[in-house]
Parts: C-alpha cells; structure tokens; sequence
C-alpha cells in the first residue's frame, strides 16, 4: 500500500497543480475603466469598449452567463445629494453589442438573470426609507414587464423569479 501511495504522489501533486489551470475556461470579462467605458472581453479575446454615458461613474453587480455569451451590469452615476453613487440603469449585452437597457425612476438595489438569461429580474426602491421592496420581471427581448411584485424580500412567499433580489 505505501509503494502504491509513493508510486502515485508525483501524479497527485501534477494533477493538484495542473488540473486548476486546465479546468477553468477563459469566460467573458467585464470591466469599467478610470473614464468609466465599459470593456467587454470574449473568451476567444475579442474586446468591445462601450464608452460612458453622461453622468456615468462607474458600474457595479456584474453577471455574467458563460454558456450564452451575456453579460449585464448596473450603471452607477453620482447621487445629487452628495452620498454614494446610486444605480440608475440596468444594461444586458450579448452577442457583441447591448440588447437593452431597463431605467429605474429611482435606484437598482439588485438584479439577477432568469430563465437562462430570457428575463431578468430585479428590485428598485428609493435610496433611503424603503418601506416595501419593488420586485419587476422583464423580458430581455422586448423590455416588456412580466410580473411585479411588493413585499418584503426576506419573506419566503416571494415569487420564485425573485429569490435571487436582495436589499
């Protein structure tokens, strides 16, 4: 048993180090730079710059779905009050280019893909004093709300679409 376990550790250390870097496929990448232009990566390299949209500071809650290419991201633009940047737009790309852009009257809290990437959902609220949290279901496609939902995010009788929104 010992000759079998000596036998087999130059072969466990190789797998322990090589298996990491064989086992990760280059993925999409998304990335603001300091002018806060959107820079999309594919995996095979091929690189999109987005420039910024006025009043545009930075972008926040990247996600990104491998298998279909598409990325989506908060636009972050400075607060009138003074405090910390709010998100006031939701952006979803694919294919090398943005599909749609989702406006919020007040600020994105959260979002998250649904359906594989067919909707997204997300909760959009005021900056401060949020009484109940505002939950929307959108068609990527055609921007179209599907479902709304007002409740409280924590509360487990929340609509399936929206278990992956927080505060």
């Amino acid at each position: 048993m010992k000759q079998l376990a000596r036998a087999l550790r130059p072969i466990l250390l190789l797998q322990a180090f090589l298996f990491p870097v064989f086992a990760q496929k280059p993925g999409l990448k998304v990335y603001a730079d300091r002018q806060s232009n959107v820079h999309v990566e594919s995996a095979t390299g091929k690189r999109i710059t987005i420039a910024h949209e006025l009043g545009q500071v930075g972008i926040d809650e990247v996600k990104v779905l491998e298998d279909k290419e598409m990325a989506g991201w908060l636009i972050l633009y400075k607060d009138p009050d003074g405090q910390a940047p709010i998100a006031g737009k939701l952006v979803v790309w694919r294919g090398g280019r943005i599909i749609r852009r989702f406006r919020a009257d007040q600020t994105f809290w959260s979002w998250t893909f649904a359906d594989n990437g067919e909707h997204v959902a997300f909760h959009v609220g005021p900056n401060h004093g949020e009484t109940s949290s505002r939950c929307e279901l959108h068609d990527v496609l055609s921007g179209r709300l599907l479902a709304s939902w007002d409740g409280d995010l924590d509360d487990s009788g929340k609509p399936a679409w929206a278990q992956g929104l927080d505060h």
